[in-house]
């Protein structure tokens, strides 16, 4: 609460306003504002005036304060100050992965550009730190003092400083408890770098299939698990890009079963989701050796005729969580072994990707118009392997190779190119296919509803991914390093960010249960101190006055959820 109180200084009084809390259960003053000599308080009251502050400056506060308490209320700074000891003055090793981290969700660059932005957030109040300390050379040092790079090739699992901080972080999440323990997604993926290939110093960055398309450039694989109800990020593996999804799921498969053994979680208490290009069934021997459940994508060809083209109307409709799914589960044999395959239907998917596929199927017919056009006019030079191979790569798209045939066939000196649009193909496509996914599990008893729900926990690793390559709310790149250890140690950081990020969604979404990541960072973001400065009164020092920025409804239900107030100005020191 707010009172006035005055101070007697030089046999002179003056006044200030001050604001009162309990700490640690007495009444403390935690902020007070000067306001001058009973003459002035008169003068103010009688103008009715405020002063005119000199100047304003911002501070960023939802996004990067809501981070750094979630690191602080889960436990992760804590752990990360295992790193190496605190320093008697100056930032830790656990200031250096979390700002890194937290600078990837806010303002995701270079090492060069940290200090400016962070002595634009709360951090620099909070911390106290000057923005000298952040300098690119001072990541550097603190990173290699974390992971040697000469000595980090020659460590087993058991000496890594990374994956011994993994596995505390996971025994402090599971004690909570944050994570549930009881479906993991994992997947894979790879990201293009720009280190040159005369870098002979880099094992992991290889030249292998690259899934954005940048086969001139060499990569990094990574594949990891999340809990698949809260998002948080449970293990991860960095491996050459060379090495292909298959080769790299037994490894990590043996990864996942050490972690459940060191942390006694019993691997038939776990489900594993999957996407179909793991290719679960290629795997079958050792996941039923793990003794561990797993859900698997089925492909679509895989499952009887009859139970993927059921009407949708005979569908059980998934309650809970799953508004406006259906689903129906059947036992079916799959390579002589008996699985549970469920059919699952969504009107929104389907709609998605019927607006997909009628955007493509225009743009094809038109791409092939504009073909047919061009083959016509009399000295034509394309030859009719180039043709097909352009139509190949327009026809990639889902769907569209069973709804377009097209027929080329030499004409006189030249090629005819011949093309219709499939119509009852399409009618099939629409009333019994899109919006529909098939699934498979060893749960046999399992419910479609229970399959379903558990396989959730792969799109939400799926939109990880999306956020990592596609920079909707995590950058991996660009990736400002080339030496092992320190892709390692990025991908660390990159991954503690991902697991903050889902706490503070996890927590929005108490009060705002359809709030996005997206959305959430958006809002967030809103979320700003304005430092005011004012003119000295007689002979005393500038002043300050901090306030928020005007918030929406859901801003202002963020901040109080996310108690975003212990970050605020009044609440330092």
């Amino acid at each position: 609460m707010a009172s006035l109180i005055s101070k007697l200084k030089k046999n002179k009084r003056y006044y200030y306003v001050v604001e009162s809390a309990r700490v640690n259960g007495q009444p403390r003053i935690v902020h007070q504002t000067y306001l001058g000599s009973a003459e002035k308080v008169a003068a103010l009251v009688k103008d009715r005036t405020a002063p005119v502050p000199v100047s304003a400056s911002f501070l960023e506060l939802g996004l990067p304060g809501a981070l750094w308490l979630a690191a602080q209320d889960t436990g992760i700074f804590h752990v990360l100050n295992a790193f190496g000891p605190e320093p008697r003055s100056g930032p830790s090793p656990a200031h250096y992965l979390l700002l890194a981290a937290i600078h990837r969700l806010c303002r995701p660059g270079p090492k060069t550009e940290v200090a400016a932005w962070y002595q634009k957030t709360v951090l620099f109040p909070t911390w106290g730190f000057p923005p000298e300390r952040f300098t690119s050379q001072a990541f550097w040092d603190c990173f290699e003092q974390i992971l040697p790079e000469p000595q980090s090739r020659f460590l087993n699992e058991n000496q890594d400083p990374l994956e011994e901080a993994q596995q505390r972080l996971l025994a402090l999440w599971k004690d909570r408890p944050l994570v549930s323990r009881r479906v993991l997604a994992y997947d894979t993926t790879n990201f293009y770098t720009y280190i040159a290939s005369t870098n002979q110093r880099n094992t992991l960055a290889q030249r292998g299939h690259q899934k954005q398309g940048r086969h001139d450039l060499r990569q990094v694989g990574l594949s990891y698990a999340l809990d698949g109800d809260c998002g948080l990020a449970l293990c991860h593996h960095v491996y050459p890009g060379q090495v292909a999804d298959a080769e790299e799921f037994p490894v990590a498969l043996d990864r996942i079963l050490r972690m459940l053994d060191r942390h006694a979680i019993p691997p038939e208490s776990v489900t594993l989701v999957l996407d179909k290009g793991t290719a679960a069934l290629a795997n079958t021997v050792l996941l039923r050796e793990a003794r561990i459940g797993w859900i698997s994508a089925l492909p679509w060809n895989q499952a009887p005729v009859e139970f993927r083209a059921r009407d949708v109307k005979q569908l059980p409709a998934c309650g809970g969580d799953q508004p406006g799914v259906q689903a129906a589960a059947e036992k079916i044999l799959v390579h002589g072994e008996e699985y549970l395959c469920v059919l699952k239907y969504s009107g929104c998917f389907a709609a998605e990707q019927l607006h997909s596929t009628a955007t493509a199927l225009t743009k094809l017919t038109q791409q092939l118009r504009s073909l047919t056009t061009e083959l016509s006019r009399p000295g034509c030079r394309l030859t009719e392997g180039s043709v097909r191979r352009k139509i190949s790569r327009w026809l990639s798209a889902a769907f569209l190779p069973d709804l377009v045939q097209y027929e080329l066939r030499p004409e006189g000196t030249g090629l005819r190119l011949q093309f219709q649009v499939n119509h009852s193909a399409l009618d099939t496509l629409y009333h019994q296919r899109l919006g529909r996914t098939l699934l498979l599990t060893n749960r046999l008893d399992w419910s479609a509803e229970q399959v379903v729900a558990a396989y959730s926990g792969q799109q939400s690793i799926e939109q990880v991914f999306r956020g990592l390559k596609g920079g909707d709310w995590l950058h991996w790149g660009p990736m400002h390093h080339w030496t092992d250890s320190k892709i390692r140690i990025h991908a660390f950081y990159c991954l503690l960010g991902i697991s903050l990020l889902n706490h503070v969604h996890r927590q929005a979404q108490q009060v705002w249960p359809q709030l996005t990541i997206e959305k959430l960072k958006d809002e967030l973001a809103e979320i700003c101190e304005t430092v005011l400065l004012y003119p000295p009164q007689e002979k005393g020092p500038y002043r300050t006055a901090t306030v928020l920025s005007c918030q929406s409804l859901i801003q202002k239900t963020l901040a109080e959820t996310l108690a975003l107030q212990r970050v605020c100005s009044t609440h330092r020191g």
